[in-house]
């Protein structure tokens, strides 16, 4: 073999070599590795689609729990009843005329109509009310509009018509002429909140009120009817949104003439005596951008200092406080701005004059009514609260006790018609001051024990001497009057926050009976009761009765 032959030999050996490695690597290196790749593309690809679809998951679970919170209860009967009540204040709020009707319309909630996750078992459940109103205008329309939109429910207007009536009588225009009706469509959507009102109960009550609040506004439809609307998704536009031009703009009477330009009613004269009680005096504004207007006021003169005069926000009334001069004339300039930005000023004097002594009244005897005040309710709860309540019939007055603990909250409460209101801040001391100015009963109570017969009271101050009769209204029926008490200080402990007082007597008050039945108990078992009082709270079992 000759030497070229040997090099070709070995360059063909080279060849073969380099090609049989080409084909291994590829086979056994390159193919394993692309699939490995692509296998983890794959792997990749999977991992971002389960990630896709586990936002999608979460974000839906968010919109469905939104929709639970936003749709009525799951009662249906609740529901439709809470619904055509919530209608019925949005159109008196908004001012619609009596005669205004609110009926229900039947729906089809067949799987034909409603979207079904099962068998059986439609998506939501869908209520709908037909209201009609006659002889409205444009503000109705208006006011009932934003009012429903703001209410935060699951609903929907599916018709809507306005109409002009055509039997308007000749003559100037009207702009109460108007027909309107309308179909708005809820829906309870499956697994929706079975609470007792209509509108979820906000926690804040819970915070504000306490537990025993938060369940009565939660287990009463009443009571949840006073709640807020929280609208949970925007569904109007922002407030700069000026939805009055649907009023002013009226498509069926015409454009409204201009209101008037924002000014200041003129203010009299003001006089007020050396030392007496601050005066209020009303700022009337009138025109466009009255409404929600702010005001300052500033004074002159020298009767009283510098700044201070205050302007009440909401009411738009100057304070003109107390003064130590004997006599003097100041004079007070308001400046007001409207809610568009107008601004506006008037001015008044205000004379003071020497405090002349006080004529001598005659002396009026008040009578005595406490056989008309009558403890009515105790009720002791399984998370170891109890309340009680006291009725002052002969005064309107109502007092409840709320007790967790060592800690006893009494408020007193006063009648105007049928609407009750706070008389004054609650007294968190544990001491029960019952009294009003139009009688002669003023007595106050430490509460030192309860269960479900009564309380346990001792008497922080002598009851007065009892004039004959049985009381304001009640002969015969107040029993004897106790007298001054003993002390028994040293054993009252301190349950009062730091606030020492006198103690006297202790006696039962007894659901049912008056305040003038009171049944003192002995020394010797009042010395205990005070003792577990000092130790427990007034949550014990009373042992004297």
């Amino acid at each position: 073999m000759t030497s070229r032959d040997q090099t070709l030999a070995l360059l063909l050996i080279g060849v073969l070599t380099l090609t049989v490695g080409a084909i291994g690597g590829y086979l056994f290196v390159y193919e394993p590795l692309a699939a490995k790749r692509a296998a983890e593309a794959e792997l990749r690809d999977e991992l971002a689609k389960l990630e896709k679809e586990d936002q999608a998951q979460a974000l839906a679970a968010k919109k469905l729990a939104t929709a639970r919170a936003r749709s009525l209860p799951a009662d249906v009967n609740l529901s439709k009843n809470e619904y055509r009540v919530a209608l019925t204040r949005l159109l008196e709020a908004a001012g619609a005329p009596t005669g205004f009707t609110v009926n229900e319309k039947l729906m089809d909630n067949s799987a034909r109509q409603v979207p079904e996750i099962a068998k059986g078992k439609p998506i939501y459940t869908r209520i709908a009310y037909e209201v009609k109103i006659k002889k409205a205008d444009m503000w109705v329309v208006k006011d009932f509009l934003r009012g429903y939109y703001e209410l935060g429910l699951l609903h929907q207007i599916t018709h809507f018509s306005i109409k002009k009536e055509e039997d308007a009588a000749k003559g100037a225009p009207k702009r109460n002429d108007l027909s309107v009706e309308l179909t708005t469509e809820a829906v309870i959507v499956d697994g929706a909140e079975n609470r007792r009102t209509l509108l979820p109960v906000p926690n804040a009550f819970a915070a504000v009120g306490g537990g025993l609040l938060y369940q009565a506004m939660t287990h009463s439809t009443e009571a949840g009817r006073g709640v807020s609307p929280r609208t949970l998704v925007p569904v109007l536009a922002t407030k700069p949104r000026d939805y009055s031009l649907i009023v002013l703009k009226d498509p069926f009477n015409g454009p409204l003439v201009p209101p008037p330009t924002f000014k200041l009613s003129p203010i009299k004269d003001v006089k007020v005596v050396q030392d007496d009680k601050p005066t209020t005096v009303k700022i009337v504004a009138t025109g466009e951008g009255a409404v929600g207007a702010k005001a300052t006021a500033v004074v002159s003169g020298g009767v009283f200092p510098e700044g201070a005069l205050k302007v009440d926000p909401k009411t738009l009334a100057v304070e003109i406080p107390k003064t130590s001069a004997s006599e003097g004339t100041a004079t007070v300039t308001v400046f007001a701005t409207s809610v568009e930005g107008k601004t506006d000023k008037t001015s008044f004097k205000v004379t003071v004059s020497e405090k002349q002594p006080d004529p001598i009244k005659p002396t009026v005897e008040k009578p005595d009514v406490s056989g008309a005040i009558i403890l009515t309710m105790v009720s002791i709860w399984s998370d170891g609260t109890a309340s009680a309540a006291i009725r002052d019939a002969a005064s309107r007055q109502r007092y409840e006790i709320e007790i967790e603990g060592k800690k006893v909250t009494v408020s007193k409460f006063y009648y105007i018609k049928d609407k009750k209101k706070a008389d004054s801040d609650p007294n968190t001391d544990g001491l029960l001051t019952i009294s009003d100015d139009n009688s002669s009963t003023k007595r106050t109570f430490k509460l030192i024990g309860v269960d479900s017969d009564g309380l346990i009271l001792q008497d922080q101050k002598p009851a007065p001497a009892k004039p004959k009769g049985g009381g304001f209204g009640f002969p015969g029926k107040g029993g004897p009057r106790q007298g001054p008490a003993a002390p028994l200080a040293a054993l009252a402990g301190n349950m009062t926050n730091g606030v020492t007082l006198a103690p006297g007597k202790v006696y039962r008050w007894k659901v049912g009976d008056s305040l003038a039945l009171l049944k003192e108990i002995a020394d010797d078992d009042a010395k205990k009761l005070l003792k577990q009082a000092a130790d427990n709270g007034p949550m014990f079992e009373v042992v004297a009765k």
